[in-house]
């Protein structure tokens, strides 16, 4: 367990303290600047490396670029509540340190749902998740205990890391949860339901965290993807950014449902994107590069492509490259060549 290192109260946390999940609800008081930032919060904006959980921050080639802001670092939430209501933050302490030290900041990416059959949970959570259609783990979300348990874990980290300067904020993983119909009906999912325990996670996780500020990553919503809409609006004086975990100019998907809304919100919200795996290797035809037909070079997308599309018609201020590792298939990019553009596009909106 981390120790208390004297400029915030112990953090393990008495659960029958817990507020219940609702009264965590965000009343937009604060004063906010045009597209969403807040006149008292953090602001950071720019390029950031992004790493999954098991790779150590020193680790990131080209980390001490001038134009790279900090580090997206994802972290299983089973890490950080090894057991109900006792938060062990000691890697998240470490990597503060390491980033603050070098002027650099942390955006702490909270893994709920995985995608292998290893879960991301605690085990007092076990009962609270289920299979997804590609294979991993997906927490339901909607359910009240789960949604009372998230926001406690919200609470202790913005009690133990809002203040520290180096700590830009938190994000969410992508909306999308990709459950089996088995699943749908066994916890009674309605779009409604996820809806409303949306908006009550990141207004309550934002409330917790008044300093900083709750990247969300917003995709789809599983029967009514137009709720998005409504969730944005629940959002917009609270200091929550708005962005999604994929560039892909040619996700016919991606095109009709999610992307509308950064045109839409580009002056309400800080916007923000993510190249991911998808994004390093995007053709025009959005074809995958397994196919067994030849599919011509020219048309997978550059780095500066796509850096391009989140910058003018996706409007990001906050941009989330992967640091990809030893993997060369036809028409992938590399974290190499994002630093090209980083180079090239030292700052942008």
């Amino acid at each position: 367990m981390s120790q208390n290192h004297g400029w915030k109260n112990q953090w393990i946390i008495d659960p029958r303290r817990i507020v219940p999940a609702i009264a965590f609800l965000f009343i937009g008081s604060c004063s906010v600047f045009a597209g969403g930032v807040r006149a008292n919060g953090k602001f950071h904006p720019g390029h950031y490396a992004a790493i999954g959980p098991l790779t150590d921050i020193a680790e990131i080639r080209y980390l001490d670029e001038p134009a790279v802001q900090g580090v997206n670092k994802r972290y299983f939430w089973r890490t950080l509540e090894p057991e109900q209501g006792a938060y062990d933050f000691s890697s998240i302490e470490e990597d503060l340190e390491y980033l603050g030290a070098r002027g650099k900041q942390l955006v702490v990416f909270l893994m709920d749902k995985s995608f292998s059959e290893k879960s991301a949970l605690p085990g007092y959570l076990s009962a609270y998740e289920t299979y997804s259609d590609w294979g991993g783990l997906t927490p339901v979300r909607w359910d009240p205990f789960f949604i009372e348990r998230f926001l406690a874990l919200g609470k202790a980290l913005g009690e133990r890391f809002d203040s520290h300067p180096a700590f830009e904020g938190i994000a969410v993983q992508e909306s999308s949860i990709g459950i089996t119909e088995e699943g749908y009906a066994k916890f009674g999912y309605t779009p409604e339901k996820y809806r409303d325990a949306l908006i009550a996670m990141l207004t309550g996780l934002q409330a917790a965290s008044p300093e900083s500020h709750v990247f969300w990553y917003s995709n789809f919503l599983p029967g009514n993807s137009g709720y998005l809409r409504q969730i944005a609006d629940a959002i917009v004086k609270s200091g929550v950014f708005m962005g999604g975990p994929d560039i892909l100019p040619y996700r016919e998907g991606l095109r009709g449902v999610s992307y509308p809304l950064y045109e839409d919100y580009r002056d309400k919200l800080v916007l923000f994107c993510s190249a991911q795996g998808d994004s390093y290797k995007h053709h025009k035809n959005d074809v995958d590069v397994d196919v067994q037909e030849p599919v011509p070079e020219e048309g997978y997308l550059s780095m500066e492509e796509i850096f391009l599309f989140a910058r003018d018609s996706l409007h990001v201020r906050y941009l989330f490259c992967d640091v990809e590792y030893d993997v060369n298939e036809p028409g992938q990019r590399t974290f190499d060549d994002a630093l090209q553009v980083i180079r090239k596009y030292p700052t942008f909106n």
